[in-house]
């Protein structure tokens, strides 16, 4: 099921909006990792990535599991489906705004000729 409520949506938005955070998904796009592994890629303490992943956690993006003594980290593509969605409406909205605008443009070149 998808969410568009504005408080999710403004999760998922705030969690993207870090460099960090958006790289980190992008590796758990490729695999699966631990906290370890992930710190292990960034300048950083672990505490630091815990953070970021707890961000991330929050906002539905990423997924832990515990594994042992360790936290697997998953990413979730289900909720990308709402910023998806979102994203549709305003290209579909300024989509059209901009062809009425050419459309327009194009008018006042001909009544200029």
């Amino acid at each position: 099921m998808v969410d568009n409520s504005s408080e999710f949506i403004d999760r998922i938005f705030y969690a993207l909006s870090n460099t960090t955070r958006r790289n980190i998904t992008l590796e758990l796009t490729k695999k699966d990792l631990t906290v370890n592994e992930l710190a292990e890629k960034y300048d950083m303490t672990l505490q630091g990535v815990s953070k970021h992943i707890h961000v991330l956690v929050k906002a539905g993006l990423v997924s832990q599991k515990k594994k042992g003594r360790t936290k697997l980290c998953k990413f979730n593509y289900q909720h990308l489906n709402s910023i998806t969605e979102l994203i549709e409406q305003y290209r579909a909205f300024w989509e059209t705004r901009l062809e009425a605008l050419d459309k327009y443009i194009e008018k006042r070149k001909k009544e200029e000729d």
